[in-house]
């Protein structure tokens, strides 16, 4: 499935003349009249179309996320070996390591802005790339290898963002369920309502001019 650019359509409840936010929160419209019936039906119809453009941002959050997560475990596994790694001069690497000569101090730090830049990107769905790449340096004195990470959240957030634009500010956001439509006139149903004592016997009563059917002897 690819993002379609064509379906640039939203909607805002300025836009609607029948269905409120209470109807789209209980996902369910009683219908009353053909204009009601025609706007509930192009909701619906959005609302297909928004389930579309939610997957593939869906699809590119759990990319972005995992992506993520992936590399903020290697770079906390790889900040605990600092005094281990022979190969590696350490020191050069993170400005941290070389004035507290400990890899626990840089391991929960790094720790404590991965879980800032968790909270300002994923939970609080802000995918500005600047905002990402702010935090993010913050890690840079921690563990010089932060750069890789920064480099490809500056190229896997501009789409994520760009998906994520072109839903958040629709009436269906997030899920967009379509609406159940029923058809039930209470007016009309009270009206026609009518209590046993209300019934006679004449209501029964056959006329004897009526047609029943019956063949002749």
């Amino acid at each position: 499935m690819h993002f379609n650019p064509y379906y640039n359509k939203q909607i805002s409840y300025d836009d609607l003349d029948y269905i409120t936010d209470e109807h789209v929160y209980n996902h369910g419209i009683n219908i009353t009249s053909d204009k009601m019936y025609k706007e509930a039906h192009d909701f619906n119809d959005h609302m297909f179309e928004m389930q579309k453009k939610r997957e593939i941002y869906v699809r590119d959050l759990w990319k972005v996320l995992i992506f993520n997560i992936v590399m903020a475990v290697l770079l906390i596994l790889h900040t605990l070996l600092f005094e281990s790694l022979d190969f590696i001069d350490s020191e050069k690497i993170s400005l941290v390591y070389k004035i507290s000569h400990n890899s626990y101090p840089c391991m929960i730090l790094l720790l404590i802005i991965f879980l800032i830049f968790t909270l300002v990107v994923f939970i609080k769905k802000n995918y500005e790339q600047k905002y990402a790449a702010g935090i993010l340096l913050l890690a840079v004195p921690i563990n010089l290898v932060t750069l890789v990470l920064i480099l490809f959240n500056i190229i896997l957030l501009k789409p994520l963002k760009k998906h994520h634009d072109a839903i958040k500010n629709d009436v269906g956001y997030p899920y967009f369920i379509p609406l159940e439509l029923t058809f039930f006139n209470e007016e009309v149903m009270e009206k026609a309502k009518k209590s046993v004592r209300e019934y006679r016997f004449e209501d029964y009563q056959i006329d004897s001019d009526t047609e029943m059917g019956i063949p002749e002897l």
